[in-house]
């Protein structure tokens, strides 16, 4: 894959966002309807992509190969939680925005960016892969990161188990359990699941514009701390990555995919977890517009070194 191609994959992603901000300027979007639609892809969308992208045929070489996947991104999402765990306080976050930071420390863009880019590099092998990579993603998202958001504002200990029972979850277990068995869904009820799915990238860009014109240029480019977080998603956590496993991975492929998840921008579904539970949605959205910005450069570099 060509460095041009990807930035332009990713250049794509900035004019959705210019729509959104666009929208919420005109009016056409309020905050009542960037709340609405922040919902709509959390319980809906969001949830069909995940199964949707699980929708493969059972294939035992392709099984193992997600296996290795899944048990490397499983320790690598334990050393991200110690990174979000330590970073905002080196970095003298404000309390109210420690849980922020945690939750884009630990999740990156590895749904929305990361299926269109490996498969934009490695092909339909690689897709596989990311959807493996995504479904320990999910599960982590609609738990860890729905514990991280929300227990900003209501504490830790009075978090309900029923976030288990969310959407995400549901979604992530159905998901599973279709490629476990290889049962290919109807058109009738695949074709909906998939279009829905379809929407998240677009929708979740928009919402972001959206959320960001609420800000000033000054507001979204002077917050130090952003860049400081940009460093780490961008380029030290990616690069740790493909340090350790080096050593430890010996299939390029899989070495390679693990890699440019790590080095993905920071994940949209903190500006819209963040909207939907009111914590700093902001924050959540400047951080994500500053990585997104910033990986035109580091993605077709980090592809650089392991493709």
């Amino acid at each position: 894959m060509e460095l041009e191609a990807l930035f332009y994959l990713v250049l794509t992603l900035f004019v959705l966002i210019l729509v959104g901000w666009t929208v919420r300027r005109i009016g056409i979007f309020t905050d009542e309807v960037t709340a609405g639609v922040s919902s709509f892809l959390v319980n809906v969308a969001l949830p069909a992509l995940v199964i949707d992208s699980m929708q493969l045929p059972y294939d035992s070489s392709l099984a193992r190969e997600g296996m290795t996947v899944a048990l490397v991104g499983g320790i690598y999402y334990i050393a991200a939680v110690a990174v979000a765990l330590v970073f905002p306080r080196l970095i003298r976050a404000r309390v109210d925005d420690r849980p922020v930071y945690s939750f884009l420390v630990i999740f990156a863009n590895t749904g929305f960016m990361g299926y269109p880019v490996v498969n934009a590099i490695w092909g339909a092998e690689a897709v596989f892969l990311a959807a493996i990579y995504n479904l320990l993603f999910s599960f982590l998202l609609f738990t860890v990161g729905i514990l991280i958001i929300s227990g900003a504002g209501t504490g830790w200990r009075a978090i309900s188990p029923r976030v288990l029972l969310s959407p995400g979850i549901v979604s992530v277990g159905i998901g599973l359990a279709l490629f476990l068995l290889s049962v290919d869904l109807p058109e009738v009820i695949g074709g909906p699941i998939s279009m829905l799915g379809d929407l998240t990238t677009p929708l979740s860009m928009v919402v972001i514009g959206a959320l960001l014109a609420r800000l000033d240029a000054r507001a979204i480019f002077g917050n130090l701390r952003v860049y400081a977080y940009a460093g780490v998603r961008l380029l030290a956590m990616p690069l740790a990555t493909l340090g350790v496993l080096r050593l430890f991975v010996a299939d390029p492929l899989i070495l390679g995919v693990l890699v440019i998840m790590a080095g993905m921008p920071g994940a949209t579904n903190a500006a819209l977890f963040a909207e939907e539970y009111g914590v700093n949605p902001e924050l959540a959205s400047q951080s994500v517009f500053i990585t997104t910005l910033f990986c035109v450069v580091t993605i077709p570099l980090i592809a650089y070194l392991v493709a």
